[in-house]
């Protein structure tokens, strides 16, 4: 089997994955005691997951970024989920807090299917970028890691802007609470803050929208997320009681690199560029000729 038969069958696994999935999770959501908030977090991101299950059958780079950050906001949703959070808090550490919102429960089984349609976006990109490396090898190549990268970075947003921000009342309670225990000045806001960053820094990562600047805000944010957080205090080592600030750190210079380089040739922001010098649409673009 060719490349390019391979990449049509994946493209076609993908999309009734993903439709297994909106099925799954709308069935929660119109089934199940779920909250106003969550409901309409899970519902905007599922009909983004269906545009983009559509979308990536054109065999867009861009449309594959899509459904991919699609696939982590939904899956982390459903994998979080509490349909009856405890009433009472007190007595918790912070640390007991964070994992109340952290771990789940979530839904039973639907993290799995998260893992196999990421799986199968994750094969979709690598059949891709060796179709188009097939013809220029070494810049292809070049390309199709940088942009692996800046897509990885920016998914790693996800986790933490989908407890943040896309929740429900009760993870952002829990993150409250929890981001008051450090001492933070009006810590509902500096949730919002966080959790509205993180969700810009995601896309804009993610898709190569506005690049630069993102990458920025991403990188400082991390840095002064480590400070307030104390990891700077800790030590070095990620393994450290509490967590040092490798891990930290390590992901704000991988980010910053973005803010020097750019979003690359795959991206929207190239997509807007060759547009303008072109008096195309930049959207249109984006859908069809940065396919390959």
């Amino acid at each position: 089997m060719s490349i390019d038969n391979s990449v049509r069958w994946v493209r076609r696994v993908t999309l009734a994955v993903a439709l297994i999935m909106i099925a799954w999770g709308s069935s929660v959501v119109l089934g199940q005691p779920v909250t106003a908030w969550f409901a309409a977090s899970a519902t905007i991101w599922m009909a983004l997951l269906l545009i983009a299950a559509l979308w990536q059958l054109r065999g867009s780079f861009l449309a594959i970024a899509a459904l991919a950050l699609a696939t982590g906001v939904v899956s982390r949703l459903f994998s979080i989920l509490r349909l009856h959070p405890p009433a009472n808090l007190a007595g918790l550490r912070p640390d007991d807090l964070d994992l109340l919102v952290a771990t789940g429960p979530g839904v039973p089984g639907f993290e799995l299917l998260g893992w196999v349609l990421g799986a199968l976006v994750l094969a979709q990109f690598i059949l891709r970028a060796a179709s188009a490396a097939a013809e220029s090898r070494d810049s292809s190549l070049n390309v199709a890691a940088l942009t692996f990268i800046r897509i990885y970075v920016g998914l790693m947003f996800v986790p933490h802007f989908g407890s943040h921000v896309l929740g429900g009342p009760f993870q952002f309670k829990i993150y409250t609470l929890y981001f008051a225990s450090l001492g933070l000045q009006m810590p509902a806001m500096q949730v919002l803050l966080a959790g509205s960053v993180e969700l810009i820094s995601a896309i804009g990562l993610v898709m190569g929208l506005f690049t630069r600047p993102v990458a920025l805000l991403a990188s400082v944010y991390l840095l002064l997320s480590m400070l307030w957080g104390g990891h700077f205090h800790i030590g070095y080592v990620w393994a450290l009681p509490d967590g040092g600030y490798e891990f930290g750190v390590f992901w704000a210079v991988m980010i910053a690199v973005f803010a020097v380089v750019g979003g690359g040739p795959l991206s929207v922001d190239s997509s807007i560029r060759q547009s303008a010098s072109q008096g195309r649409s930049p959207w249109l673009r984006a859908a069809g000729l940065l396919s390959v």
